[in-house]
């Protein structure tokens, strides 16, 4: 019996194994982290080509008498099916006169006055792949885009 044990204790085999188990969970987490971060980053170029498409919108069919429908549409057109219940697109439309942020009106005296519209989207992004229970899971992801309209 002696023998079988000081066998057993010389013996390498397994160990590749043994090796295999401790560092497999690690790399499961590091795999799945990636894949989960990697998608949240492609939600978030989805989210900001989307803002560019509503600004590029308003910049070929400018907003008539402020009416900013059409650049929302246009905006939630181009997230498509991807759209989920916690995205938010805001348009505004705001002029600036000497240098101040403002409602565009006609009260505005500046000779200069430029017209902007803003296209901002918010999402609360959950991760796909693992919910992490000891880590955030879902992510705020806000892209917002300018145009100048004169």
């Amino acid at each position: 019996m002696r023998k079988f044990f000081k066998k057993l204790l010389k013996s390498n085999a397994g160990t590749a194994l043994v090796e295999l188990a401790m560092i497999l969970p690690v790399l499961f987490l590091v795999v799945v982290g990636t894949l989960d971060m990697g998608s949240m980053f492609m939600r978030k170029m989805e989210i900001a080509n989307a803002a560019k498409a509503g600004v590029q919108y308003a910049l070929v069919r400018k907003p008539t008498m402020g009416d900013l429908t059409m650049i929302g549409s246009a905006t939630r057109n181009a997230l498509g099916h991807s759209i989920t219940d916690s995205t938010a697109v805001n348009v505004e439309l705001y002029c600036m006169c000497h240098g101040v942020k403002q409602i565009c009106t006609d009260a505005c005296t500046d000779v200069n006055i430029s017209a902007f519209v803003t296209v901002t989207i918010r999402e609360n992004y959950t991760t796909p792949f693992f919910n992490y229970d000891w880590f955030q899971s879902s992510f705020p992801i806000t892209e917002s885009s300018t145009v100048k309209l004169n």
